[in-house]
């Protein structure tokens, strides 16, 4: 197996058993209000961002259509390293992560 994908309702947690480094990939993330990974903790303050390969969106009202970019504090990391045994956890409401393993099986 390549790579792994999580996707759910609410709070993804990973805990690296591969016994190698794996990347974990944040495609998608709403509400966020916080995450952890290797020792490293995070938290929004407030539930009104969405994470995304390459997006930070700081919501202004419920719509996604009427946003303005995230000037302050906002930023989250979307490809994080994780070595053996170190786990990734967050707070959040929807969520589409891929977990690749660093030998790509």
């Amino acid at each position: 197996m390549a790579s792994q994908v999580l996707s759910g309702s609410s709070n993804p947690t990973y805990t690296n058993n591969t016994g190698q480094n794996v990347r974990v990939v944040i495609n998608f993330m709403m509400n966020v209000d916080g995450m952890s990974w290797g020792g490293v903790s995070y938290s929004s303050g407030a539930r009104e961002f969405v994470v995304g390969k390459g997006i930070v969106i700081y919501l202004t009202s419920g719509l996604l259509g009427d946003t303005t970019i995230l000037k302050e504090g906002g930023v989250f990391p979307v490809d994080i390293a994780l070595s053996p045994t170190e786990t990734f956890t967050a707070t959040c409401g929807p969520y589409n992560i891929v977990i690749i393993k660093e030998d790509g099986t």
